[in-house]
């Protein structure tokens, strides 16, 4: 029992969690559908040079105003599928993908 009880802590540790980038290019996401790993975070990251976009999930959750270089992360727990949009330009559209 000693021998088993540090096999089985190990067995239950997590995985490490990844950060996907998103990338906000020429107004659109870019990859507009990502499958990730329950746990993993996405970044998104919006490189227009003048244009701000904001991220706004369907379950309420949404970032604040993304100006050029700025970043919005947000870990993804629950498996799911969370489309999103940009409000001040509704034809950006995205989707995240949950696997357990």
């Amino acid at each position: 029992m000693r021998l088993l009880l540090p096999v089985l802590m190990f067995l239950a540790l997590p995985a490490h969690a990844a950060d996907i980038t998103v990338r906000i290019d020429k107004g659109a996401y870019d990859p507009p559908l990502i499958t990730i790993k329950r746990g993993d975070a996405v970044v998104w990251v919006n490189a227009e040079r003048r244009t701000s976009h904001d991220i706004v999930f369907e379950d309420g959750q949404r970032s604040g105003r993304l100006m050029p270089e700025d970043t919005y992360r947000r870990v993804f727990d629950t498996p799911g599928r969370y489309p999103y949009h940009c409000d001040p330009h509704p034809h950006m559209q995205g989707d995240v993908v949950v696997e357990p």
